[in-house]
């Protein structure tokens, strides 16, 4: 066995989170996921609601760099929202898709400052889908009548309907599946 670490702890949350979802989640169970105790756990985090603000914050915390760098990247619109999708996706794929059902757990918690944390990331991804629908107006490639907030919410909705489908059918969630949705966004982005 590895050295317990907060890492590794967090990486066995999120595993038992997507096994179990937060109902069945205890410090617990995740300490038998790792052969250690529950006190064993709670050295590194006092409280199960301080591990569940690392997690999010660490996946925050990269989702907005690798998503400001798509935007701020030297693209035309359409290939920057295609490769936010992409990114999208590689952050969900490490997760094994468990970030979205943990944000929509979490947001059914009456916690205020955990929603809070959800309600940031899902705010500035809609803001970096629009910066980049903008970027289309501007270049002439995108249709004015749409509505950017709209956009970023269907491809979230995308996201979390794949996750949801995962945990119920157990099937696996495909890689590439982002230039699926982006090929269904942007056909309908598109001027013609």
């Amino acid at each position: 066995m590895r050295k317990l670490s907060k890492a590794l702890i967090k990486e066995a949350a999120i595993e038992l989170i997507k096994e179990k979802g937060l109902k069945e989640f205890t410090a617990r169970n995740l300490g038998n996921k790792l052969g250690v105790t529950d006190a064993a756990i709670f050295k590194y985090f006092p409280t199960l609601r301080n591990l569940f603000e690392e997690i999010l914050l660490d996946f925050i915390a990269e989702c907005k760099q690798s998503f400001s760098a798509v935007v701020h990247g030297n693209l035309k619109a359409e290939e920057k929202l295609r490769k936010l999708l992409k990114v999208y996706e590689e952050k969900f794929l490490k997760t094994n898709g468990a970030m979205p059902l943990l944000c929509f757990e979490i947001s059914r918690m009456n916690d205020v400052g955990l929603r809070e944390l959800i309600k940031e990331f899902w705010d500035f991804y809609l803001e970096k889908v629009e910066e980049i629908i903008k970027q289309g107006w501007e270049e002439n490639s995108f249709r004015e009548d749409i509505n950017p907030r709209t956009v970023g919410l269907t491809i979230n909705g995308y996201y979390i309907s794949k996750a949801l489908r995962n945990l119920v059918t157990g099937e696996p969630i495909e890689e590439e599946f982002s230039e699926q949705i982006a090929g269904i966004i942007l056909e309908g982005l598109r001027k013609k």
